[in-house]
């Protein structure tokens, strides 16, 4: 079915009032001007951050673990094929822009399986007003590990990366309801454009 996105909460409500389904309520974030480097976060023993991102079936397997049900995400990854499918469209540019690979990491635990990653790209200039750079296209905890920091220390290390670099600004889409908000809004990330996206 065609799809419909508006900025007009009173226009989202009319269309669901006469029948659009709400497919996803988005705020853009950006965190702008870019001119301190947060302090790093220790991770728990037995984890480790490590620089970059490949397409993996343990990193597949996390990105699932993520979004349990009931979380305003779960819809993303809902099989292990279509999680494979979007990851590598992400990590192969064809999602999001061209990947950052220094500015992307994943976080393992002590047996080698990914717990977390962020994945920064590089995503070019956009109608809203974002005028291209750096990208936090994803950045997912898996359920269990939520809450200890891992989320705090991956996007810690793709900002550091991100001044080091010498960027302006950096950027990320966030689902309405979604607790992760709270951690972009103390990093410093601020609101810049509410979507809602409907089909109609």
């Amino acid at each position: 079915m065609p799809h419909r996105s508006t900025t007009g909460p009173g226009e989202a409500a009319h269309l669901q009032a006469a029948g659009a389904r709400l497919v996803r309520h988005v705020h853009y974030l950006v965190l702008e001007p870019l001119d301190a480097v947060p302090a790093g976060v220790a991770l728990p023993d037995g984890l480790t951050l490590r620089v970059g991102v490949e397409a993996a079936d343990s990193l597949t397997r996390a990105a699932m673990a993520a979004y349990p049900p009931g979380h305003p995400d779960a819809g993303p990854f809902r099989s292990l094929g279509e999680a494979e499918r979007e990851l590598a469209a992400l990590l192969g540019g064809g999602a999001a822009g061209p990947l950052v690979h220094d500015a992307s990491a994943t976080v393992a635990d002590a047996m080698g399986a990914v717990v977390g990653a962020v994945i920064v790209t590089r995503l070019p200039a956009q109608t809203w007003g974002w005028p291209g750079g750096w990208w936090i296209a994803e950045m997912f905890v898996v359920a269990n590990w939520q809450g200890r920091g891992l989320g705090r220390a991956l996007m810690r290390h793709a900002i550091a990366r991100c001044v080091a670099a010498g960027e302006e600004r950096i950027g990320l889409a966030v689902t309405e309801g979604s607790r992760a908000e709270r951690l972009y809004l103390r990093l410093g990330f601020r609101r810049r454009r509410t979507e809602f996206v409907l089909e109609v």
